[in-house]
């Protein structure tokens, strides 16, 4: 069973702590008890969370959109040489 933590990771600790993706149907009725599921960024162990405690989404989520890739047209094979 997963541990249910208020500020810091009940693992290790650490305060960086992350929303992350249920995988589970169990997990997902987790709503029902107002529990989230967290994942801490140090030791990548998840555990759950009251949803009234705030947390932040991964940085790495958030990131800017990606630019477009450049189409570069393909010439036909130029004959060489021998």
């Amino acid at each position: 069973m997963r541990r249910v933590s208020l500020k810091n990771c009940p693992y290790c600790g650490c305060s960086q702590i992350y929303v992350s993706s249920s995988a589970t149907p169990w997990q997902r009725l987790s709503v029902l008890f107002f529990l989230r599921l967290v994942r801490c960024h140090t030791c990548m162990r998840r555990h759950f969370r009251p949803i009234f405690v705030p947390t932040p989404k991964h940085p790495s989520t958030d990131a800017e959109p990606r630019k477009s890739i450049e189409v570069v047209p393909i010439k036909k094979a130029e004959k060489r040489p021998a």
